[in-house]
């Protein structure tokens, strides 16, 4: 009798340990995922970050840029979706995301040509501001404290930038730059509507600024093999596989976490701008980037530990 109840709970022991084994196992994929996604978010800032002193070092309309760098953009994106098996799909919510995109690019690449680069990405980075209100507007889900004190910390940050910026080309830029966070901003809101399709509105996007571009193309003089190098490369990298990078990393992450490890683009930016194009920036300007990406910063913070 003994003997049968010591083989029982040798029986118990072993299956315990069988599943807490199984489990230690579960965890510790989970957490190379995790470590993957977040790895994948951050080369994506990376590559993002590229855009300021590419976009600063060729000598092309804003528009021609943009056309040109998304024939590129359209052959990764089509190339990355062909790897996955992913079908295309068309639908009014992808046509809708597609816009946004479009709108986003061509804003941002205008904002970079006409004020510095470090208030072009900063001011884009008020996404989080516009998910926010635009939550509130769509679909009527009110901002907490958290959310409020992060809007009037962006705009104390936003009312810098403009301070600095009197001259009608750099108001004119921030003012892009802001309607292309307003875009970015419905860009992750994709998700939220029916049908929608990241890749797909991603795909029509680079084929619709293409198609806007055709008829500046050949208005430009200058089409050395330097520049369609950086053209080459902000297709590709800056745009093109920032965006795969993106998509593989929100499989592994929250949203929160992608949006924390991406602060690191705002900073990037300017900084290889400085480095390699010369540009600087003014004591009120950083002070209003601080206050823009730090208001944001903490508000995903506070989200990320309200969440936990």
């Amino acid at each position: 009798m003994h003997g049968w109840e010591n083989t029982a709970e040798a029986r118990m022991e072993n299956t315990t340990e069988t599943r807490m084994g199984e489990m230690d196992m579960s965890d510790r994929k989970m957490n190379v995922e995790s470590l993957r996604g977040t790895v994948c978010v951050l080369l994506s800032a990376v590559c993002f970050s590229t855009g300021g002193v590419l976009i600063k070092s060729i000598p092309w309309s804003s528009v021609t840029i943009q056309g040109a760098r998304s024939i590129f953009s359209a052959l990764v994106v089509g190339c990355y979706m062909l790897l996955r098996r992913q079908k295309f799909v068309w639908n009014k919510t992808v046509f809708f995301g597609a816009v946004c995109n479009t709108v986003m690019a061509f804003a941002f690449v205008a904002a970079t040509k006409l004020t510095t680069a470090a208030n072009a990405i900063v001011l884009q980075f008020t996404e989080p501001v516009f998910v926010i209100l635009l939550m509130w507007l769509i679909f009527h889900k009110k901002p907490g404290r958290d959310a409020v004190f992060a809007c009037a910390g962006v705009f104390a940050g936003i009312f810098c930038f403009f301070y600095t910026s009197l001259d009608a080309g750099a108001m004119a830029g921030n003012l892009l730059a802001i309607l292309s966070g307003l875009a970015y901003a419905l860009v992750m809101m994709q998700k939220k509507f029916r049908g929608a399709d990241f890749e797909s509105s991603l795909l029509v996007s680079c084929a619709l600024s293409a198609a806007i571009g055709i008829p500046f193309y050949g208005q430009e003089s200058e089409m050395s093999l330097h520049i369609w190098f950086f053209v080459l490369l902000l297709g590709v990298v800056q745009f093109g596989l920032s965006y795969v990078f993106l998509s593989r990393g929100l499989d592994a992450v929250s949203p929160v976490t992608a949006s924390l490890t991406s602060t690191i683009e705002p900073i990037l930016n300017p900084v290889l701008v400085a480095v390699f194009y010369g540009e600087t920036i003014g004591a009120t300007a950083v002070i209003g980037a601080l206050l823009v990406v730090g208001s944001a910063t903490v508000y995903n913070v506070r989200q990320a530990k309200n969440a936990a």
